[in-house]
């Protein structure tokens, strides 16, 4: 698969898991002709994303107007994400006009399953376990709120979006692991599976375990569940601290993510 079809699956694979987590009744998912985007009364961003915008060449400012229209006086954080095929190519600096923060790039990714070589190895001290229902999903939870840092409501907005799938008691398109130390979980991570891509995300650590070889583990975790469930490719979004861990584990990077971040002030 070339660097352009690779670029794709990384939005591909993006897109599917807003499509599937767009489900839980929490969210209004709107698929457009010129965009896919989320609304909800969750604060957080996550929970109210555009994404996948094509805009026409005849007057951006109006379409990214009508865009954000919906998101009129709801008191919620939005997100904004951009890959290689949005379009304008300078829609974001039309969204920092107006008054978005430019996040930091990310490195869009990606691996030959059949190739994966060097899987790192378990440390002593760290126990892995598949996220199975609430007790493992609250452990999760815990990860991904100290490893990113999020508002205190982020890390509960996304777990409680995946736990409505896991009460449902249905197949899902998705496996998360979180390890665990001592009792404590340190880190965590999730595969979405679309076709043959699997796609990783909430990759993170807690600070005062990093440098543990903590994050290669994890990320092994689901690498290997991709494989196992049949999938050619694997994609993330790489940030600058967790790029050096991906390119050690086989990624390349294909493409280049952007985001822009519009916050409420009262939910800051």
């Amino acid at each position: 698969m070339g660097t352009a079809n690779l670029a794709r699956a990384v939005e591909t694979s993006l897109t599917a898991s807003h499509l599937f987590l767009g489900q839980w009744p929490e969210l209004r998912l709107h698929q457009d002709d010129d965009r896919l985007w989320t609304i909800s009364e969750r604060r957080f961003s996550l929970c109210n994303v555009i994404l996948d915008a094509r805009l026409g060449p005849a007057d951006p400012d109006t379409q990214i107007e009508r865009a954000l229209r919906p998101y009129s006086g709801t008191g919620v954080n939005l997100m904004w994400k951009l890959g290689p095929s949005t379009r304008p190519t300078d829609l974001g600096s039309r969204l920092e006009k107006r008054g978005f923060l430019a996040l930091p790039n990310l490195h869009g990714m990606a691996l030959d399953l059949r190739a994966l070589g060097f899987v790192p190895r378990c440390a002593s001290e760290l126990e892995v376990r598949e996220v199975d229902g609430a007790e493992t999903l609250n452990l999760w939870r815990h990860a991904v709120d100290r490893g990113f840092g999020w508002p205190s409501y982020g890390a509960k907005d996304i777990a409680d979006n995946l736990n409505y799938f896991f009460e449902r008691g249905r197949g899902r398109p998705f496996t998360a692991f979180v390890a665990i130390v001592d009792k404590e979980p340190v880190s965590s991570s999730l595969v979405f599976f679309e076709d043959d891509i699997g796609g990783i995300y909430f990759v993170s650590t807690v600070p005062e375990f990093r440098r543990r070889g903590f994050g290669s583990v994890i990320t092994a975790a689901a690498l290997m569940e991709a494989r196992r469930r049949g999938c050619k490719t694997a994609i993330l979004h790489a940030t600058e601290m967790g790029y050096p861990i991906y390119r050690r584990l086989g990624f390349e990077e294909v493409c280049v993510v952007e985001m822009r971040l519009r916050l409420v002030p009262a939910m800051l």
